[in-house]
């Protein structure tokens, strides 16, 4: 359960999903809308109870800020009714004006309110651009100087050309030597089987956000096909605190839900997102107890730590099978872009 509400305004709560997923009853509401609404009963609200959908009357936003009165709780359900509006695989300006009406009621203006609202123009380069660059704020844990940065690729890949560093892959490659079930070895033989170069190698990304990020998908158990990147980027936005939901949560679904291309070298992908995963992942990553984008966060203090136990000592509940990503892998490698 991620929110506190009155089991007699759930409901109001529920019908604000389904009035945003058929445009206030404009459309129908489609089988993913109503998976939908029931993973946010369920694993939002932790409602169990079958819930007669058709029954739900929309409310207005006053009625939904009514029954809401806590802010943290206001900033969540605004949050899933974002989400809600993306559903379907679409952005729809009919959908998205439902959720600014929302927002607006509840009196969550958070910065993503303004990405979300923008994108319903068709031309979205600003909205990418923004979003990349909260997402770069974020994973830098706000240790770089956005400004600073001409060209956000070279960033990305320091290492091609003069940039090699033959000291730090070296450090890396060695983590192949510690034994099996370390974090360490667990995080060489991720990037081995996948034929990723490691931090420091042609073709590597930055380390500042490809060793977080990877051992973010080893301590979470999310593997590196679509889906697994927006269950993870989902976790990972629960975990560390800066930009979560512009920065992670709605980059990840317009690139790998809504094929929406941010840049070539992340690539893009229809339908990934699955709504009662996701909102597992959310829970997860809330529980966990240590930021691995966190300036201080030391990925080599635990190298030499059995996986497991580091995702113990992190609180990490563990993954059941049946909310871990779907991979349409071949031979058991995830699809992956770089890393």
């Amino acid at each position: 359960m991620l929110a506190t509400v009155a089991e007699s305004d759930q409901p109001v709560v529920l019908g604000a999903l389904v009035s945003v997923l058929t445009t206030e009853g404009r459309d129908e509401l489609s089988e993913a809308g109503a998976e939908s609404v029931a993973a946010f009963a369920l694993h939002g609200l932790g409602n169990e109870a079958t819930i007669a959908l058709h029954e739900l009357a929309k409310p207005t936003p006053a009625e939904l800020a009514h029954a809401i009165g806590d802010e943290d709780v206001r900033e969540l359900v605004a949050q899933a009714l974002a989400l809600s509006s993306l559903v379907d695989g679409a952005l729809d300006a009919g959908r998205i004006d439902v959720v600014l009406a929302y927002a607006t009621g509840l009196e969550v203006a958070e910065h993503w309110v303004d990405d979300l609202a923008l994108s319903r123009a068709k031309d979205l380069t600003a909205v990418i651009a923004d979003m990349g660059a909260r997402n770069l704020e974020s994973v830098t844990d706000r240790r770089i100087d956005l400004a600073a940065i001409d060209d956000i690729s070279r960033w990305l890949l320091p290492y091609d050309g003069d940039g090699a560093d033959a000291e730090l892959s070296g450090r890396y490659r060695a983590l192949g030597e510690l034994p099996e079930g370390t974090l360490g070895h667990a995080f060489f033989e991720f990037y081995d089987r996948h034929g990723f170069a490691m931090p420091g190698e042609p073709g590597a990304v930055n380390e500042i956000f490809g060793t977080p990020h990877d051992a973010t998908h080893l301590l979470s158990g999310y593997d590196t096909s679509p889906q697994g990147e927006l269950l993870v980027s989902t976790f990972t936005s629960r975990m560390h605190p800066i930009n979560p939901f512009e920065g992670h949560v709605l980059p990840v679904v317009y690139s790998w839900h809504l094929g929406i291309e941010f840049n070539t070298l992340a690539g893009s992908y229809r339908g990934a997102l699955d709504t009662p995963k996701f909102w597992v992942a959310w829970e997860r990553g809330e529980r966990a107890h240590a930021d691995t984008f966190a300036a201080e966060f030391d990925f080599w203090e635990h190298t030499e730590t059995p996986l497991a136990s580091v995702a113990a000592a992190f609180d990490i509940p563990p993954l059941d099978d049946a909310f871990a990503a779907h991979s349409d892998a071949v031979a058991g490698v995830d699809y992956h872009p770089i890393a």
